[in-house]
């Protein structure tokens, strides 16, 4: 624990060496990793493991919901939500069964397999299905990807508002930055967008903290 304050204390210096130097998610992680507890780096690999669409299951999300980190417990639940509305709203507009695409059994899959209403009843229990469906209504497909992750940013964002200087901040810059990588990989300008805020975050944040 001693280390947090020391590793997002040097997170501007590092966004900018990748800046300059060209942006490198692996080496970026080494570097945390470095600095990092055995504990800490089980929760890290909770974020590397989510990068492979088939290990996103009902294993992986029911085993997240009881995490011991709060970052890891809310986030994905948030990723789950994101997930089960674009396969209703996909399984919708092909007209198929969208039963084996859901993840989970709950209230909320038992809404999208009921189908009622343009948000499938689910503003009744979530204050985030509208504002994913109005992005899935998007036509063009990088744009909805990169709207989607947008969602999953700001909400990475919010889960750590009243966070300083632990866990949860690390794990929220490292899931930005596996977000900058995966437009890296898609799309080298949206990718240099996605990085340059990151950069500009992570100086503003640590900035106002010392501030304070």
């Amino acid at each position: 624990m001693a280390n947090y304050h020391y590793i997002i204390a040097g997170l501007p210096d590092l966004a900018l060496d990748f800046e300059s130097s060209g942006f490198n998610f692996d080496s970026l992680l080494d570097q945390v990793i470095t600095l990092s507890s055995p504990e800490d780096v089980r929760c890290i690999e909770w974020l590397l493991f989510a990068q492979k669409e088939e290990n996103l299951n009902n294993h992986f999300y029911r085993a997240a919901s009881k995490s011991k980190n709060r970052f890891i417990r809310e986030y994905f639940k948030y990723d789950l939500e994101i997930r089960n509305i674009q396969a209703a709203y996909i399984s919708r507009k092909n007209s198929s069964d969208v039963s084996e695409y859901l993840v989970g059994t709950n209230e909320f899959t038992e809404l999208l397999k009921a189908g009622k209403g343009s948000d499938f009843g689910l503003s009744l229990i979530s204050e985030n299905a509208a504002s994913v469906i109005k992005v899935l209504e998007n036509e063009n497909i990088l744009e909805r990807e990169q709207l989607l992750d947008n969602l999953r940013w700001n909400r990475a964002n919010e889960i750590c508002t009243f966070n300083y200087f632990d866990m949860d901040v690390i794990l929220c810059f490292l899931l930005k930055a596996s977000i900058v990588a995966r437009w890296n990989r898609l799309d080298r300008k949206r990718g240099a967008q996605a990085f340059r805020q990151l950069v500009n975050e992570v100086k503003g944040t640590y900035k106002s903290e010392n501030n304070n």
